[in-house]
């Protein structure tokens, strides 16, 4: 078996490969990257996607970003794991755990303290996987999916509008003040805004609307729409989706309600990142805006991640929404674990 770093000539069989590798136990959904594999991963500023290969066939692969961030209060580098996938055949066969060591390896050469990862709530084999291989449940987080079907009512002062490059540094100093005090935090900067807008794609200044009164910025909310680098297809739906499904199409006959979810369906989603405010009650106008903006491209989903009981639920009051929880594990590297009981800051891209 070989381990090596992916390369653009591996695109089609990463993505062939990739379909064959559907996702979940109870809601099982086909994620393939498109038409670019290596998009999803280049809205990191550092990372690598490893491959393992058979008899010279990827028979598997995975990804890893390194980042700054906040660590037991101080700055440190910190890796996160994330679309990692072998081949149905090749499972229980050691291949994902040479392609760990591969991402264990490179995050150690940067100087990583631990990695992290996150785990849907119901992939039991996974869970099992990693805690094996020595990583442990830190926390479990909220993913809100908020149904996209009907224009909402705006009611707000001030002005919503796309940011512009001279918002940056407001922007910027938002972030860090609503975030300073969460682990796994990494400071920003208007420069490094500027950057994560130039290298991630489907992504430009006109995805980061900021809510403004006056010559204050009081808000901000970018959306990054997955639906341009990801094609997600629902294989087998979950019994909580099904009894969901049910109860929309009974209301239905009734009033308008978003479109029920089934196997085969195509979704369209969007991921809110980043996401700053000065209080949460300013946060609404701009999800509602945001709602209004992407109803007509067909976006059925909005997603964001947050701490259970976050302030920023409140702003989907007024939404249909499924809640999904995510699992937090973390592994040490150099003998620094996450002891912090502070809240941790999960942003919207590594979902």
């Amino acid at each position: 078996m070989e381990i090596r770093e992916a390369m653009p000539d591996d695109n089609e069989a990463l993505m062939a490969l990739q379909s064959r590798c559907p996702q979940g136990k109870r809601l099982i959904i086909s994620v393939v990257n498109t038409p670019d594999f290596f998009a999803r991963a280049k809205a990191y500023e550092s990372f690598k996607v490893y491959v393992a290969l058979d008899k010279g066939s990827i028979v598997g692969s995975a990804a890893f970003a390194i980042r700054d961030a906040v660590v037991n209060g101080k700055i440190n580098r910190v890796g996160y794991g994330f679309q990692a996938f072998v081949a149905p055949e090749y499972r229980r066969s050691g291949v994902i755990s040479l392609l760990q060591e591969a991402c264990e390896q490179y995050a150690f050469q940067e100087n990583a303290i631990l990695y992290y990862t996150l785990i849907i709530e119901d992939n039991t084999p996974s869970i099992r996987w990693h805690e094996h291989t020595g990583l442990k449940r830190y926390r479990t987080l909220v993913v809100p999916a908020l149904a996209v079907y009907k224009e909402m009512e705006l009611k707000f002062s001030g002005t919503v509008r796309p940011a512009r490059t001279e918002d940056l540094p407001a922007v910027a100093e938002l972030l860090n003040e609503t975030w300073q005090d969460y682990e796994l935090y990494g400071s920003t900067s208007a420069e490094k805004l500027l950057q994560f807008i130039r290298r991630t794609p489907a992504y430009d200044i006109d995805n980061l609307l900021v809510l403004q009164e006056g010559e204050e910025i009081l808000a901000c909310l970018g959306y990054w729409e997955l639906s341009k680098i990801m094609r997600v297809n629902v294989k087998v739906l979950s019994f909580k989706i099904r009894i969901i499904g049910i109860l929309l199409r009974t209301l239905g006959k009734f009033r308008h309600v978003p479109n029920s979810i089934r196997p085969g369906d195509m979704l369209k989603q969007i991921l809110l990142t980043p996401i700053g405010f000065k209080k949460p009650g300013h946060l609404p106008a701009l999800l509602r805006y945001v709602n209004n903006l992407v109803l007509p491209m067909g976006i059925e989903q909005i997603f964001l991640i947050c701490e259970r009981g976050h302030e920023m639920l409140k702003m989907t009051r007024g939404f249909i929404r499924a809640g999904t929880s995510y699992h937090l594990y973390v592994k040490s590297l150099q003998k620094s674990e996450l002891k912090s009981g502070k809240p941790v800051f999960i942003d919207g891209i590594d979902l």
